[in-house]
């Protein structure tokens, strides 16, 4: 879907789906110098990162698995409270693997630092964040832990290219800012954008 579909639901377009394409390659090239011959695990964070994640193993230059998890972060107010609970968990046997956790935004950092101690425990060879956009402002991860982002952005709720606000907009092919009155008007209620943690 063309933004000019959506245009009033909109504040502005960030990223062009040119200017995410030609990024996605460029982090796939990263990732394929980093790991080489070997053959890396995607996890693709459902559902924000599956258009993320399947563009990027297109792009990847040699061979790669994909696996997919689900997880769902709770808030108090306009707070993330740290709470995680796993929705769907990795099919795949990583132990002794290169994994890349792959996700469409980092707000808070929280979701993704209990990904990480998750999957850790699993004993992979490595852990590597792949992530499409990051709140630079909020975000915070694991010391140490090799990160790859495809780009920095401001505060807003942020949809398309994946990216939902209550199931609509994935199929947007830039990212936006969704207007604000759009996002309350739909909960009845006037709210501060959060996204995903």
């Amino acid at each position: 879907m063309d933004a000019s579909h959506v245009a009033d639901d909109l504040q502005s377009v960030i990223l062009t789906e040119q200017q995410i394409l030609t990024r996605v390659g460029e982090l796939a090239a990263e990732l394929h110098k980093n790991f080489g011959s070997r053959t890396p695990v995607l996890v693709g964070v459902l559902g924000g990162a599956a258009t993320f994640t399947v563009d990027l193993a297109r792009a990847y230059p040699g061979q790669v698995e994909i696996g997919w998890m689900a997880v769902k972060s709770y808030s108090t107010g306009n707070r993330a409270s740290g709470s995680v609970r796993l929705l769907k968990d990795l099919d795949l046997d990583i132990t002794g693997r290169d994994v890349v956790i792959v996700d469409g935004v980092i707000d808070t950092g929280l979701t993704m630092s209990w990904l990480i101690a998750n999957l850790a425990q699993r004993e992979p060879a490595s852990i590597t964040v792949c992530a499409l956009l990051r709140k630079p402002e909020t975000a915070h991860l694991e010391a140490g832990t090799p990160t790859y982002i495809g780009f920095d952005v401001g505060a807003g709720l942020i949809v398309g290219y994946g990216l939902d606000h209550e199931g609509h907009y994935r199929n947007l092919r830039c990212a936006a800012v969704l207007a604000p009155e759009v996002y309350a008007a739909r909960r009845g209620r006037r709210v501060v954008p959060r996204g995903r943690t």
